[in-house]
């Protein structure tokens, strides 16, 4: 089945009424549209409407004439069973793609695509969804930001600009996601896939046969859908897969990685839900499962999806300044950027419930398996030598670009609610930038760097916040609880802090109905 000549995705001048009529009579083999938004699971919706109903119907459609009950999406507490109504809002600013079934059909010699269009759930005129309290969030932290940079005009003074110069603020987030793969594992043992990964048998290795065809042959889709992959390798965990007499591999139980472009949030979001099928088809058309889960088996390595987030403005004239970057090299980080992490890290109580809300994801949070287990973060070994210390919560990522300055959040895992996520991420640094805006940089780096027990006019007297480290080896866990903080053993005590006066979430789009 050859997919090169089939367009994957509708440009912005397409999606209106008159152009998608266009574009769906001269694209014959899409048969379908479905209308995807997500709840607070993280759960994305998915169903089949024939496109001669949808272009019918279109103008219905586009003003909200899609309803569901609550019972199909995931909204406690907000569509009940007696008031269940949940209207489907379309989303133009996102990015369309066409999602291909990638089996063969009686009706179409090509494969039978479907546009997945991107929907706001609205419950009496309010909108209650992931992607809703997402949106919304970065349109709050992008106003509370232009006032902290109108406020506060030495911070711009340091990059050389004034605030009349900019024209807006962006958003930048990332995701790296982890995934194992398998064709059974009824006879892969525990013992093997743990020697494995003592060894490094596995990480960063040359993948073989269908594990190595199907990886090259999601890189290839994604590239086609303008999602522009980065990279796609072996990671940690997984053992080498037998071969057949047929040449084909069998008892494969492999760990892979792949990363792409940054974008906004939002629509990073998106691709992450959207990424997942890919994988999950291109792998199953080849034989194999691909497992997005926390921890798939004990004692080996778990899954993660780290996070990238990072945030910068733009001038009028077109060029990109980023907020985090330190304007003088004997630093770190900008104020913002000093500010952003202490209160990522100060907060990360009341963001923890986004992150790691189920068994599998604590399981995962073990020492030993390079997953985080204490709220702390690394800088480098100096301003000038990054470290990407891989045993901390938090890390300061860097290159020769300044626009790369950004950090990498570690604990998520596949099954984190990205959208959910991200926004409590955000919402935790503009609590920090708050506190950092009438600051000297050389005030919050000694802030920052305080030792345990010392007095800090923002974090906590009894915690220290950086460590450079390997977390895991260097510290007793009776030492890291005391250097730290205590880690959480069960998802009720992360939770439960939702129960708590939160003040980071305080008259913003994370409604206590939401929370």
């Amino acid at each position: 089945m050859m997919l090169n000549n089939l367009c994957y995705f509708l440009k912005d001048e397409q999606k209106t009424k008159p152009a998608l009529n266009d574009f769906i009579i001269k694209n014959p083999n899409i048969k379908f549209v479905s209308l995807s938004g997500i709840d607070f699971l993280g759960n994305d919706v998915d169903e089949r409407i024939p496109v001669s109903y949808f272009l019918k119907n279109i103008d219905d459609i586009f003003s909200g004439g899609v309803q569901t009950d609550g019972s199909s999406v995931n909204l406690p507490g907000i569509a009940t069973i007696s008031d269940a109504k949940i209207d489907f809002i379309v989303d133009t600013e996102a990015k369309w793609f066409i999602d291909y079934n990638l089996d063969e059909s009686i009706f179409s010699s090509e494969p039978i695509g479907t546009i997945r269009i991107p929907v706001f759930f609205k419950h009496h005129d309010k909108f209650y969804c992931s992607r809703s309290v997402l949106k919304n969030t970065m349109a709050h932290v992008k106003e509370k930001t232009l006032a902290i940079l109108k406020s506060n005009p030495n911070i711009l003074k340091q990059q050389k600009i004034k605030f009349t110069d900019i024209s807006d603020i962006y958003y930048s987030t990332g995701t790296e996601l982890e995934f194992w793969v398998r064709t059974t594992m009824d006879k892969v043992s525990k013992e093997e896939l743990s020697l494995s990964q003592e060894l490094k048998e596995s990480y960063w290795k040359r993948t073989k046969g269908q594990v190595r065809k199907s990886l090259e042959e999601t890189l290839i889709m994604l590239e086609n859908y303008g999602i522009e992959p980065e990279m796609g390798h072996k990671e940690v965990g997984g053992v080498k897969g037998k071969i057949s007499r047929e040449g084909r591999l069998y008892d494969v139980m492999e760990q892979l990685e792949i990363d792409w472009k940054f974008t906004d949030p939002l629509q990073a979001a998106d691709n992450e839900i959207f990424v997942r099928y890919v994988v999950k088809e291109v792998f199953r058309k080849n034989g194999l499962e691909a497992i997005f889960v926390a921890k798939p088996v004990d004692g080996v390595a778990g899954s993660g999806e780290h996070i990238h987030i990072g945030m910068g403005v733009k001038l009028k004239n077109g060029k990109k300044i980023n907020l985090f970057g330190p304007s003088d090299n004997k630093f770190y980080l900008s104020e913002l950027g000093y500010g952003a992490l202490m209160g990522l890290l100060k907060n990360w109580k009341s963001v923890n419930p986004f992150v790691t809300n189920s068994h599998s994801a604590i399981k995962r949070l073990q020492p030993g398996f390079e997953a985080p287990v204490s709220v702390v973060a690394s800088l480098g070994l100096t301003p000038k030598s990054p470290s990407r210390n891989r045993t901390v919560l938090v890390g300061l990522v860097r290159s020769v670009s300044p626009l790369s300055v950004r950090f990498e959040v570690r604990a998520p895992n596949p099954h984190t609610n990205v959208y959910l996520a991200v926004s409590a991420f955000y919402l935790a640094m503009l609590d920090g930038m708050k506190y950092s805006s009438d600051k000297s940089a050389d005030q919050l780096n000694k802030e920052i760097l305080k030792k345990s027990g010392e007095n800090s006019a923002y974090l906590l007297k009894e915690k220290q916040y950086v460590c450079e480290e390997n977390v895991f080896d260097h510290f007793t866990q009776d030492e890291r609880e005391k250097l730290f903080g205590k880690t959480p053993k069960t998802v009720w005590e992360i939770i439960t802090a939702l129960n708590e006066n939160l003040p980071i979430y305080k008259n913003t789009p994370f409604s206590p109905e939401i929370l």
